[in-house]
């Protein structure tokens, strides 16, 4: 048999073991690259996504305040509002009684006038007996009409 090749020289076998490693080493060496380049690509799209999930985070935490402090503006609003109402409420009953106790006491006074009509000697001097009497007499009737004091002039 034969050698394979017999007629090629030595340094050319070498030569084809040096190139066949030389590839597989290119080779090797692409793959490693390929592999960092692919789990680049992969951190850089999974940063990515924790980025946009953060900022999508943040949109949402961001409207939550928002709408709280809307509410909260609204709730404050209405608050107002209500506090206006009462007041003018306030106002308006306070007004009411006061027209209601002015017209009372007018009444009062128009009805002591009826009942109390002084003469003219006790309008002189109503330190007098008749004078007293009259008014006490007066004063009686009124207030058990009434059943309160007649007004003070």
């Amino acid at each position: 048999m034969a050698r394979y090749m017999a007629d090629e020289k030595e340094s050319s076998f070498f030569s084809d073991v040096l190139k066949i490693s030389l590839g597989v080493f290119i080779g090797g060496l692409l793959a490693a690259l390929a592999y960092t380049k692919i789990m680049a690509i992969a951190a850089e799209y999974a940063a990515q996504r924790v980025v946009e999930s953060v900022e999508l985070s943040m949109r949402e935490q961001a409207e939550k305040a928002r709408k709280q402090a809307e509410m909260a503006r609204l709730q404050a609003e209405h608050q107002r509002f209500q506090r206006e109402v009462e007041e003018g409420q306030r106002r308006a009953n306070a007004e009411r009684e006061r027209q209601a106790k002015q017209e009372h006491e007018a009444f009062m006074r128009q009805e002591w006038k009826k009942i109390y009509q002084p003469s003219a000697a006790c309008q002189q001097d109503s330190t007098t007996m008749n004078c007293v009497n009259a008014y006490a007499a007066a004063h009686k009737i009124f207030l058990n009409r009434f059943g309160e004091f007649p007004p003070r002039f």
